[in-house]
């Protein structure tokens, strides 16, 4: 693991100042590094597009990435992790991938849901395994509503000096995000996907009413979903349904536009706290290259080189501040959501994650009485 950021946060400046002072150092129990466990980069990525819509063109969830905080606090020797900013970087890279997605032209609608959800043909969840201005390490896994894993694996990406200052509608890991996408492209293309949709349906309608609809999905032993057989055309039941999930993807679509306007605030502190954390990496590399073939006292105690290496160390500190400060308006600035449902106006608030849960009791609640009090 490059000691970049954990010698940035505890205080950089303080052991260059030792180094000059030449105290000795002594030596630590040798420990396993996280980084021998990272896939390979995956390089230059293009993106694969669709000429043509296809014929049975997907929906997609993608859930809110966990933060691998927990991870990441039970892995010795790594360095600290930002909570505040790793929380934000859950929201921010689910809307890096939908674009992806989006721009291939090979899926249906995408959105991005705080939560794990049935009603979408495929759904994607991920996992952050590090992060920082250098090297992005994402778990990533694709499930469909048959219980079919499409991908299960890591990906990383490494940015290039090139990358900063960060232009405006790109992303340093862009080429992770490609990759993604294009590793669900070629899972679409192995795969018979033409009764998914109806298949992820009749779940949701088996999540809402299970004495209904459980006879028309089967469960292999392999605990995967297939279709024993369709519901009839214009099943007022069935009818029921989709308006009712139709009401859930309006309180998704709503969570989507207040994560992205989140995001478009956060972005810009972002991308700088990456840069500055990239730059303060290559100089630590190139010091330690040159340390490593000259005189290495005489190197560190230069009053350049330690003005030079604390000024990056404030910089990066400066930024990491900021992006605490506006990370948290992920988790303070999410407004009420007003959803409006046959003429009744239902207010929801605290967090996304919260007013979905509670969203989908609505629903819920709104299917029994419509049924006849049907559980």
């Amino acid at each position: 693991m490059r000691p970049l950021l954990r010698l940035a946060v505890l205080g950089l400046a303080g052991l260059v100042l030792a180094a000059c002072a030449g105290a000795p150092e002594r030596a630590k129990p040798a420990q396993a590094d996280p980084a021998d466990a990272w896939p390979p980069a995956v390089g230059a990525v293009t993106l694969e597009r669709s000429g043509t819509p296809p014929a049975t063109a997907l929906d997609v969830i993608i859930e809110v990435f966990d933060t691998g905080l927990a991870e990441a606090a039970a892995t010795p020797g790594d360095e600290p992790v930002f909570a505040a900013v790793r929380k934000a970087e859950a929201f921010y890279m689910p809307l890096r991938l939908r674009e992806a997605l989006v721009e291939s032209g090979r899926w249906g609608v995408v959105r991005v849901a705080p939560r794990s959800s049935a009603t979408a043909a495929l759904s994607l969840s991920g996992r952050i395994v590090h992060s920082d201005g250098v090297d992005l390490v994402l778990a990533v896994r694709a499930v469909d509503a048959r219980g079919e894993v499409w991908l299960d694996r890591e990906y990383r990406d490494i940015a290039a000096a090139s990358d900063y200052p960060v232009a405006p509608g790109t992303d340093p890991f862009g080429d992770l995000y490609r990759r993604v996408a294009n590793d669900l492209a070629e899972a679409q293309r192995a795969r018979s996907v033409t009764r998914l949709p109806t298949v992820a349906l009749l779940r949701y309608a088996e999540a809402l009413a299970p004495g209904v609809f459980a006879d028309y999905l089967a469960t292999g032993d392999d605990g995967r979903r297939e279709l024993r057989r369709a519901p009839a055309p214009g099943d007022p039941m069935l009818a029921r349904v989709q308006r009712l999930r139709n009401q859930e993807y309006l309180f998704i679509d709503a969570a989507d536009e207040q994560y992205a306007d989140l995001v478009e605030r956060f972005a810009p502190t972002y991308h700088l706290w990456r840069q500055y954390a990239h730059e303060l990496a290559r100089y630590e590399t190139d010091y330690l290259a040159r340390a490593g073939e000259r005189e290495i006292n005489a190197r560190r105690g230069t009053y350049a080189a330690m003005q030079q290496t604390y000024g990056r160390f404030r910089r990066v500190k400066m930024h990491e501040q900021d992006l605490e400060e506006l990370a948290e308006g992920f988790d303070n600035e999410v407004t009420e959501t007003v959803i409006d449902v046959d003429d009744r106006v239902y207010r929801l608030s605290g967090s996304l994650a919260t007013q979905y849960d509670e969203w989908r009791r609505i629903l819920q609640r709104i299917f029994a009485l419509e049924s006849g009090g049907m559980p």
